[in-house]
């Protein structure tokens, strides 16, 4: 990408024009070029560009592209509002994956396999516990072409899900997303394309693979919202939600937009019109205009889950439903979202993680998208307890139905 080759060769001014109007009034060259030197200082020369991430967020085009140096590699996040750029990140990036604590490696085997989708093969990994599995869960990615891991920056929240689980007695199964590896924008998919139907595939899959007798769908963000839906359509799934939303979802746009927005206690001219246009864009969406589609989601997107209620499809399901939600999740609201779910679960099945933000990780202060970029995982809290209510090794399966 030419902007990281700039800033690479020392054409700091030339970089710096490339950044939007916005973003050089906060951003001098000499800020840029002091960003760039600290955050690659220790990783010697440049070597290339290793690798490119394509998602979008809020309705922006985000590259994370990879710049790889002799002795590390630099995540080089970048926003772009057509040809401009609105936001930059440089994050060092961890060479290998470190697993977590929880996960004991002697307790599981790992193995390939391929999903069949209309867009192109599916690469997934069964992770399954040495002495075999009573229950099973299939993962199920947020919004963004995610791999299989659901990799963002140094962190792998998937993989610690699926080695924390197998660690304790429960199979796994993730896949790669169809826009992460069929090359197909999700503004090209319906509901059912982008996220429903390799789920479907996915949990038949683990069922052929493996001797468990319970299965259910672990859905993240917009994974945990269409749980429901994933779990309604095949019969034999629970469901557990990772910060799911209960809304809408053009009513959260405008709410994340406006909260980065004022994250630094400043609005800037930029960010107002952007706020703007994300809150007509949601007006359009919540009249029913889906001509063109929005938020880099296509019109029958829109059109499928018109009707969509995601509570009311769980709390009509014949299986048992679980909401998770972190307190410090500013994509999913634990204030907006969550008490839909709480009020619609039984109390057991409902639980916040006060310290924990969108991927279930800890931190501290205000939340922010740069939190991503640094090294951690997903809390062994969460890990336990989705064990504990499957059934694994920590304790018996606290199978709640409302007739217990």
């Amino acid at each position: 990408m030419r902007f990281v080759t700039l800033l690479a060769d020392g054409a700091f001014e030339d970089a710096h024009g490339m950044l939007s109007a916005s973003v050089r009034e906060q951003l001098s060259v000499a800020g840029l070029r002091s960003a760039w030197e600290q955050t690659t200082a220790v990783d010697g020369a440049f070597v290339g560009v290793a690798g490119v991430e394509r998602t979008t967020s809020q309705g922006y085009d985000v590259l994370v592209v990879r710049a790889q140096f002799e002795a590390g590699v630099v995540a080089v996040q970048v926003t772009f509002d057509a040809a401009d750029i609105v936001g930059l990140y440089f994050v060092p990036v961890a060479g290998e994956y470190t697993p977590p604590e929880y996960a004991d490696e002697s307790a599981f085997a790992e193995r390939e396999v391929a999903l069949d989708s209309p867009a192109c093969s599916l690469g997934a990994t069964i992770t399954v516990p040495n002495g075999g599995a009573d229950a099973g869960v299939v993962l199920v990615h947020g919004s963004g072409p995610h791999d299989r891991d659901e990799t963002i920056g140094p962190n792998k929240p998937f993989k610690d899900l699926a080695w924390g689980l197998a660690s304790r007695s429960v199979a796994v199964l993730r896949y790669e997303k169809r826009t992460y590896a069929c090359g197909v924008a999700a503004d090209d998919l319906d509901f059912e394309a982008l996220v429903v139907a390799d789920a479907l595939t996915a949990l038949s899959r683990l069922r052929a693979e493996t001797d468990v007798s319970r299965t259910a769908v672990v859905g993240h963000s917009l994974g945990a919202y269409a749980a429901p839906r994933i779990a309604a359509r095949d019969g034999d799934a629970d469901a557990f939600l990772l910060a799911a939303p209960s809304r809408p979802l053009y009513e959260l746009i405008p709410d994340q937009v406006a909260y980065l927005a004022e994250l630094d206690g400043t609005v800037t001219d930029a960010e107002r019109e952007q706020l703007t246009a994300t809150r007509e864009t949601a007006n359009r969406l919540e009249a029913g205009d889906y001509a063109g589609g929005g938020f880099s989601w296509s019109a029958d997107f829109w059109r499928a889950v018109a009707d969509y209620a995601p509570v009311e499809t769980a709390s009509g399901l014949d299986a048992d439903v679980y909401a998770l939600q972190g307190g410090r999740d500013y994509q999913v609201s634990a204030t907006a979202d969550f008490p839909a779910w709480r009020d619609a679960l039984p109390e057991e099945r409902a639980r916040l993680y006060d310290d924990l933000n969108h991927l279930f990780m800890a931190g501290e202060g205000p939340p922010n998208p740069g939190e991503y970029f640094a090294e951690s995982h997903v809390a062994a809290s969460v890990v336990a307890d989705l064990a504990g209510w499957l059934g694994g090794k920590d304790g018996t399966r606290e199978r709640l139905k409302s007739d217990v």
